[in-house]
């Protein structure tokens, strides 16, 4: 018979064949080590969790707005068209307000997945958020369409 004791800070079944009983010290080192080794596999896990961040290269100035492109470099510092933000000199300064690549926050785009899981699959694993969303409900509005083909077919 599987009796549920309330103790503080957690809800444990405790195996006694008899309700009135006190469960014994094993039975609560066993509960105890089970939920530790549980608790750390969890632990390691969430550590583990690495999402694939995609750089666009660009990137916006924290204290006056103004947007890197790379597609348009920087006249200003000599910075040609391609040239990256993640590749930019050390020495690089907003041409506004002067500030350095420090206070440059850069534009990135978060896969949907663990960074390590991304080269399986049939290359959805690369894809945003809102890139599957569009495959999915683009695949639906088609099936859609083409069920009500159907009733036009005689």
């Amino acid at each position: 018979m599987s009796v549920w004791l309330y103790y503080p800070q957690r809800l444990a079944p405790v195996m006694s064949a008899d309700p009135g009983t006190e469960p014994s010290a094993s039975e609560f080192e066993e509960l105890d080590s089970e939920s530790a080794r549980k608790k750390a596999e969890a632990d390691r896990l969430r550590a583990a969790e690495k999402f694939m961040v995609i750089g666009s290269g660009t990137a916006v100035c924290k204290g006056c707005g103004y947007e890197y492109a790379p597609d348009k470099g920087d006249p200003d510092f000599p910075v040609p068209k391609g040239v990256l933000f993640q590749d930019l000199p050390a020495d690089y300064n907003c041409p506004i307000c002067g500030a350095d690549v420090a206070k440059f926050e850069s534009r990135v785009k978060v896969v949907a997945g663990f960074a390590e899981n991304q080269q399986y699959g049939l290359g959805t694993n690369s894809m945003t958020e809102s890139q599957k969303s569009l495959l999915i409900y683009g695949a639906l509005a088609l099936f859609f369409l083409l069920f009500l083909a159907g009733y036009a077919l005689d």
